[in-house]
Order: structure tokens, then sequence, then C-alpha cells
């Protein structure tokens, strides 16, 4: 396991360096810095000569740069929103307040800028469709053909009206038209 060595003598390598210096700040960059590579970025800002001990490292995130990926050009300031945007996170990063991304970090749990985790939310939308998943499987009901069987008489069979808001489809017992 090459990358459990080098992970240890990588964590032995950054005690080191805190013995002498210390990290002041740690700035993560967008997802998406270099487009399709899948490379997360961040800024460390060092003090050197003052070793870290336990003083807590200011971080932020700067989720969006206002860049866009531009077909075999990279990404590009089409917009002209970068201006703004770096005077922004300048003086945020300065102050070292402004922007709901801000971390303290202990430097003895993290040396990297957390991604807070979402918090695990159901909408009664994605429950009812989890049920209603389930009681088709339970009865041996074939979703995808079920699913088109349904559209088809949506589509092609149905009476559409429109009143008030309200859109009501109807059909025939028989799954037929009206004429």
């Amino acid at each position: 396991m090459p990358d459990k060595k080098l992970e240890k003598a990588s964590k032995k390598k950054i005690k080191e360096i805190l013995k002498k210096h210390r990290i002041l700040k740690i700035i993560k960059l967008p997802e998406d810095l270099f487009f399709g590579v899948g490379i997360t970025t961040s800024i460390f800002v060092f003090e050197t000569g003052t070793a870290q001990g336990n003083t807590e490292i200011f971080g932020c995130y700067i989720k969006n740069d206002g860049f866009e990926t531009v077909k075999n050009q990279g990404r590009q300031d089409v917009k002209d929103k970068w201006q703004t945007i770096e005077d922004k996170w300048i003086d945020i990063i300065y102050k070292q307040s402004g922007d709901d991304t801000i971390q303290w970090i202990k430097p003895s749990e993290h040396l990297s800028y957390q991604v807070p985790e979402k918090p695990f939310e159901i909408y009664e939308h994605d429950f009812m469709k989890s049920a209603i998943d389930y009681i088709m499987f339970d009865e041996g009901i074939d979703v995808k053909t079920f699913n088109e069987e349904l559209m088809h008489k949506v589509l092609y069979l149905s009476e559409v009206d429109s009143k008030d808001n309200v859109i009501t489809l109807s059909f025939n017992k028989d799954g037929t038209k009206n004429e």
C-alpha cells in the first residue's frame, strides 16, 4: 500500500513544518477550477518563523468565481463578473469576515477547509415516489411498461380541460378516446 506510506510521510512532514511555521489562511477555490480533472484546489497562506501551536486557521470557500467554460477555450469571464467577485473576496479574506463559508479551523482536527455536509432532507414527493415504486414492485408491475402506457393514455387517449388554473384529464373506461 504505497498510498498509506505516502500519506504517513506527508503527515510527518506537515507536522515538522508546523513546528516552525503556521498556516494563517486556507482559501478553497471553486470545484470546477480545473474543468473535468476532479482536482480540489486551495490556497494556503503561511507565516514563517512562528509555530502553529493551537492557533486556529481562517478558512473560506470561493464557491463561484463567475467564470464559465467555453468550448476549446477553457474557463472565461464571459459575463465580466470576476472583478466584482475578486474585490468582494479580497475584502472578506483581509477582514476574515463577511461570508457564510468562513470557518475557524482547529489545527489539531484538520488542516484543510471542511465543506459542510448538507443536512439529510426528505421531501413528501420523494417519499411518495418511493412508496409507489415499492407497491409497484410488490405487485409485480413493470415500471417502464406502466410509465409508457400511462404516458400514451395521457397524451393520446385523454381529453384535457383547463378551467380556473385547474387541468382535468378525462378517460373512457375502455381506454378509447371520445370522438
